[in-house]
């Protein structure tokens, strides 16, 4: 295997970090060489700091995907689990990797609500917040994704991504 971006996608809370920790772990198991660039710990740690208008979320989406295109031609294999709400930030992505492969982590909006750690959900309830994905701000799902991983712990979904990255091309 050498090296491939594989993009997991869904709305804010649906398990995209907890699928992309899974997998992970099983291809460090494998002694795979692998980098993640979790949308949130990204946007927290580039100077200065993205905000959520549009032309910011524009910006930091093209901007991951620079950087997991950069680190794919390093031969890793790039974990991306972050949002992209619109599907040309995603297929912006595929068009820039050689090697790229989309994850939708489905999961009902009652769902994620009731797993918003941060309550985002509820802020966008009380209009605190605005312009959240799956809240106020519509999420596109994927037309046609790789693999659909149900909740974000989908074993099947994680052994097919695994199976998906020893032939995507």
């Amino acid at each position: 295997m050498s090296g491939a971006v594989v993009w997991i996608t869904g709305m804010p809370s649906s398990g995209k970090s907890t699928f992309a920790e899974l997998l992970a772990q099983r291809l460090r198991e494998a002694a795979v060489p692998l980098i993640v660039l979790d949308g949130d710990s990204v946007r927290s740690a580039v100077v200065p700091e993205f905000g959520y208008s549009a032309l910011e979320r524009e910006n930091f989406y093209r901007t991951l995907a620079n950087l997991a295109v950069y680190f794919e031609s390093q031969k890793l294999f790039v974990l991306v689990p972050a949002t992209a709400h619109q599907r040309r930030f995603r297929e912006f992505a595929r068009s820039r990797a050689r090697r790229f492969l989309e994850v939708f982590v489905r999961v009902p909006q009652a769902v994620v609500e009731e797993r918003d750690a941060k309550g985002l959900y509820q802020a966008v309830k009380a209009g605190v917040v605005s312009d959240l994905p799956g809240g106020d701000l519509a999420y596109e799902e994927p037309s046609a994704p790789d693999v659909i991983a149900e909740g974000g712990l989908d074993s099947t979904a994680l052994m097919r991504v695994v199976e998906l990255m020893q032939t995507v091309g």
